[in-house]
């Protein structure tokens, strides 16, 4: 996890868990696993989710075996039942055998009964209710004894049903007020082996005649109508019988459906009124204010007005051009009566002189416009016609020919909007030019803001791009052959510790990651990665250096890449093509790295090619653009405080294209100032290219391959259970106990 190894004590671990807790999800499985293995993320957040992908590559692989899935309605079960529910009856009578039967609340005690019983034999399973709700169950009389032979839920309606809303006939207004006095039946169960005619209907009606008075007593105040919705197969049969009213059907969409799709089920709507006359029992609830004040009739009046203007006004003014929204505000102000024209200005949102233009057209319509929107000659004249000018002036201070001029105005100055307006007007007496105009006049001249763009790379050399089609001929032949081709560089070097991080990542609001104020470096110095980026794979490899970046740590990062990744992937290399930048602690001038390369050299059996890229042409080394500028990108706005830190972050660095990469911190030091003598060069077993010896060379080793043995056996030490040659053995289970968890 996060770049951690681990062996056969954590496998076996794992496999200790997956037998002692059968029972456990796989999720929970996952959690176990990473709280006994410590498995964290920089943040101090289990990864779950590396777990599980884990957990899944194993048990493809036959290592492990993991629990089945348990299905949404398993899961909603076992959630709410905490008791035994009740059995299937076999009762087939006329409803006249049951004795009376009778619908009574669930006491407290048998509501776990009640939710067993629900999720085990309703059809949509069963969920808690939230908000108010009260339960029943439906008693009867059978052989003697009193026994249960259904139950029903009473709770929260739904916020949006329109048939509802429209047999109602109250506005968004009314709605959001008086929604409370209504309640839905959202779970109705006859037990399964019931058969007893009418049995349905009877207890929904004698449900509807208690449930008034029972809600009273509990939550203080009495409904006026219930509501309940029947989804296909079941017609609502016993609902028709029991005199509930069919209004129509629901449209399909659901609460969260931003969309408006049509993506759900088309369900039945039923209501039963509790009260005589639903409509006057509405009216005659007194609103009040959020204070507590009472609202008046009067007051109550103009708010539900008010109401239905503002919904007319915007299910129309999309489709209407200014002159008709103009014209049906001023009807809705003369409608209005008083202070029409204030108010429906203030409720639309619109110019009040705009409502009192619409109405004195309506008043006198033969001013009305037939055809144009406005009368004509309104509106002044645009100013670039008033100031023909204008155009010329602003593009001689702005235009690039201009620039190096000293006698300028704004030569030495920031070009910005609000400078730019005051030295036009400054130009000529009695202009006016405001920073929106000159912004509007620059779009039109084809100019925008840009910033500087690091395209000038000093002094090219004459054979710069002789060179780039030697590297890149030299790297298509590696690749045809099969021989591993690598890019190398640092990094830039990164401050240890909380300094900020260039770049941004999602944080709660106001609640930015705090780092310190100075960069200056702290106990922990700086941190100078070395990467080498293989593109025939597309994997990177990562050295975390905490000393100095010679030439000896660029060649050590290289052998720790060949150890780790490249003599893996590999195994039948017999060269190897390092391109490299032309300075630096890779540079072609440098002793150092020549003499470091003929040591992997020796110890690796390999005859190490090295291109150099020209001069001022760094950024085209691949590990720039394809591991750097991604490393960079994953880690932005985090700050670096530990190595820990920077090596997991490197490592779970991946891309879309498919990048992997691997990581480590290399505390070894590497002292500056070493010098490398005559003699020491002269044993260096360096072949030049023809085209350019000092940049294209190959470095052999001193010890010529037999070729009948492997050329090269690996200077890192072998495990046991190895094959000979040194490489991991096939073993699945070691290939798995040797993995990097990212």
């Amino acid at each position: 996890m996060g770049g951690r190894q681990f062996g056969e004590g954590d496998l076996e671990v794992i496999r200790q868990i997956a037998v002692r807790f059968p029972a456990l999800s796989l999720r929970e499985l996952a959690l176990t696993i990473c709280e006994n293995l410590e498995w964290q993320a920089p943040n101090g957040h289990l990864r779950v989710q590396a777990c599980l992908e884990l957990l899944g590559e194993m048990a493809a692989d036959g290592l492990i075996t993991l629990p089945a899935k348990r299905s949404a309605m398993a899961r909603t079960n076992a959630s709410t039942a905490r008791a035994e529910p009740i059995g299937q009856l076999a009762i087939a009578a006329p409803l006249a055998a049951l004795g009376p039967v009778t619908v009574d609340p669930v006491p407290p005690e048998d509501h776990a009964l009640f939710d067993a019983t629900m999720a085990e034999h309703h059809p949509l399973g069963f969920r808690r209710p939230f908000g108010s709700s009260i339960r029943y169950w439906i008693h009867g009389h059978w052989e003697g004894r009193r026994i249960i032979l259904g139950a029903m839920l009473y709770g929260a309606p739904a916020r949006h049903v329109a048939v509802r809303d429209a047999w109602l006939g109250w506005t968004e207004l009314e709605r959001r007020r008086l929604r409370y006095l209504l309640v839905a039946q959202s779970r109705f169960l006859i037990l399964p082996g019931v058969q007893v005619p009418h049995l349905a209907s009877c207890a929904l009606g004698r449900s509807v005649r208690r449930l008034g008075a029972d809600w009273q007593d509990r939550f203080g105040y009495a409904p006026i109508a219930v509501e309940t919705f029947v989804t296909p197969p079941w017609r609502g049969t016993c609902y028709r019988a029991a005199n509930w009213l069919h209004l129509g059907q629901t449209t399909g969409q659901g609460r969260q459906d931003r969309r408006y799709e049509q993506g759900g089920t088309v369900r039945e709507v039923f209501v039963h009124p509790l009260v005589r006359d639903v409509r006057r029992a509405l009216a005659a609830q007194e609103p009040k204010e959020e204070d507590g004040t009472m609202i008046t009739a009067e007051q109550h009046f103009n708010a539900m007005t008010e109401e239905r203007i503002r919904q007319r006004y915007e299910m129309v003014a999309p489709f209407l051009d200014e002159k008709q929204r103009r014209l049906l505000a001023g009807a809705e102000a003369l409608a209005y009566g008083e202070a029409g024209q204030s108010r429906v200005a203030a409720l639309l949102g619109i110019a009040s002189g705009m409502v009192g233009r619409g109405m004195r057209e309506l008043e006198h319509p033969q001013t009305i416009e037939p055809v144009r929107v406005r009368r004509p000659g309104g509106g002044r004249r645009p100013k670039i016609e008033s100031d023909p000018e204008l155009r010329g002036d602003l593009e001689r201070l702005v235009s690039p020919a201009t620039r190096g001029d000293p006698m300028s105005p704004l030569r030495w100055t920031t070009k910005s909007l609000r400078r730019l307006a005051t030295e036009l007007n400054a130009q000529k007496p009695g202009r006016k030019v405001s920073t929106a105009l000159v912004a509007n006049l620059l779009h039109e001249a084809g100019y925008s803001l840009q910033a500087n763009r690091k395209t000038l790379e000093g002094k090219d050399h004459p054979d710069r791009d002789e060179q780039f089609q030697h590297i890149n001929a030299t790297v298509a032949d590696y690749q045809r052959r099969g021989q591993p081709v690598i890019s190398c560089d640092t990094k830039k070097k990164e401050l240890v510790g909380h300094f900020k991080n260039a770049g941004r990542e999602w944080q709660p609001q106001g609640k930015p990651e705090k780092v310190d104020t100075h960069d200056f470096p702290g106990e922990m110095g700086k941190v100078a990665p070395y990467g080498v980026y293989d593109p025939t794979r597309n994997e990177g490899w990562v050295n975390v250096g905490i000393d100095h970046d010679t030439a000896a740590f660029a060649v050590a990062s290289i052998r720790s890449w060949w150890q780790t990744m490249g003599r893996e992937a590999y195994p039948d290399a017999r060269e190897l093509l390092v391109t490299a930048d032309c300075g630096g602690s890779n540079g072609y001038r440098s002793r150092l790295w020549k003499v470091e390369l003929q040591k992997l050299a020796d110890e690796t059996g390999l005859a190490i090619a090295v291109c150099h890229f020209p001069p001022g042409t760094s950024k085209w080394n691949k590990v720039e653009h394809h591991l750097f500028s991604r490393i960079t990108q994953n880690w932005r706005g985090r700050p670096l405080t530990d190595h820990e830190v920077i090596v997991n972050l490197i490592a779970n660095t991946t891309t879309t294209s498919g990048l992997k990469v691997r990581c480590q911190l290399d505390e070894s030091e590497y002292p500056t100032g070493v010098e490398v003598s005559n003699a020491e060069l002269r044993q260096v077993r360096v072949e030049r290219d023809t085209f350019h010896g000092e940049w294209n060379y190959v470095i052999r080793t001193h010890q010529p391959a037999d070729p009948l043995e492997p050329v090269f056996s690996g200077s890192g030490a072998v495990n046991q259970g190895d094959a000979p040659d040194g490489r991991p053995s096939a073993s699945r289970t070691r290939r798995w106990a040797g993995s990097t968890l990212r």
